[in-house]
């Protein structure tokens, strides 16, 4: 539907006036306001409504729904989507048929439901987070290819950037106690998380904004605009790597460098050489500053916390669900084989452990919780969690998506070291609210390598 839309406007070549119209300007408010909203991950609506009114976004759903229906009765038909937006459509398809398959087989033992929570129930809520991905990504998308000027594109990254800096040093002057209305709970909180519920969740949130701009700024008119532009970009990022108290942000940094560092081997291009040398510095800087201070955190974790043992129990929870279930068992029965087998994974924790560290005591309290309740029951891992629901499927959707951005971004080294942090939190973090890396992917399928939305290309936006 959108892409009727995108197709029917003509190319607009460099000559476009330098000038753009009010309806320009009030686009890139919206973009703005967009951006803002797509930060925002501890709405105080989820106290009412559940874990999906964490985002501010779900209240959006009506303007997506009638963006669609607006295009359709414009248009008259559809038009072919590009492969983000068709991988996500298959891969929504694919886990109705399994959820309704598991949710069936569950009914025909007896069972209904998981403690207080209907096992259909839970299917439909979980489902309406894809449907509301999927949408998003085409509002994004549509948004991006109707603004004309990559300076007014700028112009609402920096702006929101400036608001996340703005919120950081606010929040280091008034910790534990800042912004504490904006969120969904008034307990003190004494890290760096933005507009988030935990620190560990702010990481993509700096990269995908940051890498954004930085590829914005080269379509500025002056070569002093540009390296001003930067010399802000990396203070703001450097800024936030020194008070973040996010570990898997730092994990995911150091991975990152080392999967660029592999890609860039080649010395047969003196660009690749220099880029090379570069992550290496970034690499002994990372070692040298964080590597003692990451260190000792994990072995107190290990020691005195929960956080780790239940992130790995319930990834292990997912291994066996999908070796018992190759194809996944759906987003309403999951519940039930994640209770099945989290004695199994406790126990491989406890021979795991003593095994390589010699701890003959696990700390599974928190894990051991998941037994009594139906809340916020799922795996900390948004790979894990998608890989849980969709089987085999959805390694085979996060091999295409994955396989189809790469290519995308290759183009842009900025860009391209973004997506792969993107796709190694996704280990980390969960997929369901986390709207900026569907923004990240959204911003480049559509700018980057093989146009699949004609319209939305450099060659058709004013610089």
């Amino acid at each position: 539907m959108m892409n009727v839309a995108l197709q029917s406007n003509p190319m607009i070549n460099e000559e476009v006036a330098e000038q753009p119209d009010k309806g320009q300007y009030f686009l890139a408010i919206y973009l703005g306001i967009l951006l803002v909203l797509t930060v925002y991950q501890d709405f105080p609506l989820v106290n009412m409504i559940g874990e999906i009114g964490r985002s501010p976004i779900v209240l959006l759903l009506p303007l997506f729904v009638f963006c669609e229906i607006a295009m359709l009765s414009k248009y008259k038909r559809l038009m072919a989507a590009p492969k983000l937006q068709k991988y996500l459509f298959a891969f929504i398809v694919y886990l109705i048929f399994v959820t309704l398959g598991y949710i069936l087989v569950q009914f025909m033992q007896g069972s209904y439901s998981f403690w207080s929570e209907g096992l259909l129930g839970k299917g439909i809520k979980v489902l309406i987070y894809f449907a509301l991905i999927l949408l998003y990504i085409r509002h994004m998308q549509l948004v991006f290819s109707k603004i004309k000027s990559f300076k007014l594109l700028y112009a609402s990254f920096f702006a929101v950037v400036s608001l996340l800096l703005v919120i950081m040093i606010i929040e280091l002057v008034a910790m534990p106690n800042a912004f504490t209305a904006l969120h969904s709970g008034s307990n003190p909180y004494w890290r760096v998380r933005l507009l988030t519920s935990e620190s560990s969740t702010t990481g993509t949130i700096v990269m995908a904004y940051s890498a954004i701009l930085v590829y914005l700024s080269q379509y500025l008119h002056h070569v002093v605009a540009k390296v001003i532009s930067n010399i802000y970009i990396a203070a703001f990022f450097l800024f936030y790597l020194s008070v973040t108290g996010s570990k898997g942000f730092l994990i995911v940094c150091l991975l990152t460098l080392i999967v660029t560092m592999m890609k860039f081997m080649s010395f047969k291009k003196k660009r690749n050489f220099i880029v090379l040398i570069g992550v290496v510095l970034a690499m002994y800087m990372f070692i040298a500053y964080f590597s003692a201070g990451l260190i000792s955190s994990f072995s107190n974790d290990i020691e005195n916390y929960t956080s780790s043992y239940t992130r790995m129990g319930t990834i292990i929870i997912a291994i066996l669900t999908v070796f018992h279930h190759p194809l996944g068992v759906g987003t309403g029965a999951y519940l039930m084989y994640f209770d099945h087998y989290l004695n199994d994974s406790i126990n491989f924790m406890s021979r795991f452990y003593y095994n390589l560290f010699g701890i003959s005591q696990i700390n599974a309290g928190e894990l051991l919780q998941y037994t009594g309740t139906a809340k916020n029951l799922g795996v900390k891992s948004g790979f894990f969690q998608w890989f849980m629901f969709g089987g085999i499927f959805s390694l085979v959707f996060f091999y295409l998506l994955a396989k189809n951005l790469i290519v995308k971004a290759k183009s842009n080294i900025i860009l391209f070291v973004a997506l792969i942090f993107m796709l190694l939190s996704l280990l980390f973090v969960a997929l369901e609210i986390k709207y900026e890396i569907w923004m990240l992917f959204a911003f480049i399928s559509t700018f980057l390598g093989e146009k699949e939305i004609h319209h939305s290309n450099m060659s058709g936006v004013s610089k």
